[in-house]
């Protein structure tokens, strides 16, 4: 066996450290070279990611290792401990089962006896479900912590809300802040006359109110120096801003915390139930009665275009046009007014694309229906989940990566005999040996091969990386998955956390009856297959498009539910 060029991988996260020396980046070094040395490994490079979670694989290091895997340059891994790989333990079973075996490089774990070039290996799936329960209990105790620290009335954000500052003697208090506190006043006292977020916005925008970012850029809170190089946009409002400060009960003294929490492994934050929030009155002074602040949002609400029914649909911003592009909007059809979804490219054109109408019952089984299945699928056989995934997304195609890999060399190898060529070309030119006619049409030609040989290896190099970010997505898609087996209910909430957006297509006949199909783009999972139905069907369908050439309403305008 010749000398194997070994790799040695340390890291130490925030939670580490509290073991003390025993897992520092100084001991592990020292551990991890004697070892090499005594087993007659060649160290060329040591890697360290310090201060990174296990949980966390977009580390700097762990990553220019990957790379140099890549590249041929390590044989060996070795780290102290299957944990310094990692505490996700899907994550660590793909590199030590899968990436590692593929590439050819060996990976020992040095204190939990765990070598791939051993068979006998089975303790290590045991230990990474382990380290992954030490990461879990961690979790646990950092959110009872958050939690307690909430009730306690303790306010913990990293930056101050526009009328208040943190208290200099206690950055858990929030004190009234003399030079913004008028700002939050004027903007009820706005909304209490009957003005909207948008009114507001522009009357401010008008009047030169600083808006909340440029205070904060302005004390060194916040970098937004991009944002304000152009002077103009001290003064640029936002009417969400607006109606966030309208609708926060903060500015009746009281806070309200744990409103998001990060979803396990996943790294995404989703909405906790307002049920499950911590509210704590009077921990600091109001700025607005409590009788106004009940009359701004009273008139705020008041302006919105409810239905009759009060119904707000959870697509909202998801739903879109698999033709055009364009979202679908909700309104209501015929004197049943059942709710239906239709083209607002078509609303407004019908020329410009066709009507893609879903009922939105038709489109609420459909995407729970789908939902449902990937997520026992994930739950129950998370590697044929993430296969899945991976099979579907056409970027991260095996049979094409592994042809793009070899097309990579081959395109490498040709790159490097051109570079000789040019060489050899000006050897030949000085020497005489070749014509200045011959040297100019041959330096044309191989430095138009190398033009385009340096495209296509950056693109072969491109679509490399994406079949490893797509591999990485499908592990972090079917966790996310995993976490929602046994969904009965569909919210804004559940589906802006696991979805991305939701393609309808146009109903076609078929011999079973009327046929539609949707496409779901998971977050991380991209589009994993096709869900058909048996679309509904109203009678006289054509009675809307009649009536509006009738009416001479030739654009065609469609009043939408908001």
């Amino acid at each position: 066996m010749g000398i194997l060029r070994t790799a040695l991988y340390c890291r130490l996260s925030k939670d580490d450290m509290a073991q003390g020396d025993s897992e520092s980046i100084k001991t592990q070094k020292a551990m991890l070279t004697q070892y090499a040395k005594e087993h007659g490994f060649m160290v060329v490079e040591v890697y360290v990611d310090d201060g990174f979670s296990g949980l966390n694989f977009e580390r700097p290091d762990f990553n220019r290792m990957l790379d140099d895997i890549e590249a041929g340059k390590i044989d060996v891994v070795i780290t102290k401990d299957l944990s310094r790989l990692g505490r996700d333990h899907l994550k660590v079973g793909h590199f030590t089962e899968i990436y590692f075996p593929m590439k050819n490089v060996r990976y020992i774990a040095v204190n939990d006896c765990v070598d791939t070039a051993s068979k006998n290996n089975d303790i290590a799936a045991l230990k990474n479900v382990i380290n992954e329960f030490y990461s879990r209990d961690n979790s646990r105790k950092i959110r009872s912590s958050i939690r307690a620290r909430a009730k306690a009335g303790l306010y913990r954000t990293a930056f101050n809300p526009i009328g208040y500052r943190k208290a200099p003697d206690n950055h858990n208090r929030l004190i009234v802040d003399t030079e913004t506190a008028w700002i939050v006043k004027r903007i009820f006292e706005l909304a209490n006359a009957g003005m909207g977020a948008h009114k507001i916005a522009k009357t401010f925008r008008e009047e030169q109110v600083p808006s909340p970012s440029w205070w904060l850029y302005s004390r060194g809170e916040k970098d937004y120096s991009e944002r304000f190089e152009n002077p103009a946009n001290k003064y640029e409002w936002s009417h969400t801003v607006i109606q966030n400060i309208i609708k926060n009960p903060l500015y009746l003294g009281h806070t309200i915390m744990c409103k998001k929490e990060i979803v396990f492994k996943v790294g995404v934050y989703k909405n906790v139930p307002e049920a499950d929030q911590i509210r704590v009155e009077n921990t600091h002074e109001p700025l607005v009665s409590q009788e106004v602040f009940d009359g701004a949002n009273a008139k705020v609400l008041s302006r919105r275009r409810d239905t009759t029914d009060n119904f707000v649909s959870p697509f909202s911003g998801l739903v879109k046009c698999g033709s055009c592009g364009k979202a679908l909007g909700l309104r209501y059809w015929g004197k049943d007014r059942h709710r239906i979804y239709i083209c607002t490219t078509y609303a407004h054109n019908s020329k410009a694309c066709s009507d893609h109408r879903i009922f939105y019952e038709d489109l609420y089984n459909a995407v729970l229906a789908d939902i449902q299945y990937h997520a026992r699928l994930a739950y129950e056989d998370r590697d044929r989940a993430v296969a899945l995934a991976v099979k579907m997304n056409t970027k991260a195609d095996g049979s094409r990566g592994k042809s793009n890999e070899s097309r990579l060399k081959q395109a490498k190898k040709r790159y490097d005999e051109v570079t000789r060529l040019f060489d050899r070309l000006y050897e030949d030119s000085l020497s005489g040996r070749i014509s200045n006619d011959n040297f100019a049409r041959l330096i044309d030609k191989y430095q138009t091969e190398q033009e385009q040989l340096l495209g296509q290896i950056q693109s072969l190099e491109n679509a490399l990386q994406e079949v490893k970010d797509s591999q990485t997505n499908a592990v972090q898609w079917a966790a996310l998955m995993a976490e929602y087996v046994g969904i009965q209910e569909l919210t804004a909430e559940n589906l802006n956390l696991l979805v991305e957006r939701i393609e309808v297509f146009d109903r076609t006949q078929t011999e079973a009856g009327t046929e539609q199909a949707i496409k779901i783009c998971y977050r991380f999972g991209g589009y994993i297959g096709e869900r058909r139905f048996k679309a509904k069907v109203l009678r006289n369908t054509g009675g809307w498009e009649m009536r509006r050439r009738k009416e001479g309403k030739d654009d065609g305008k469609v009043s939408f539910v908001s």
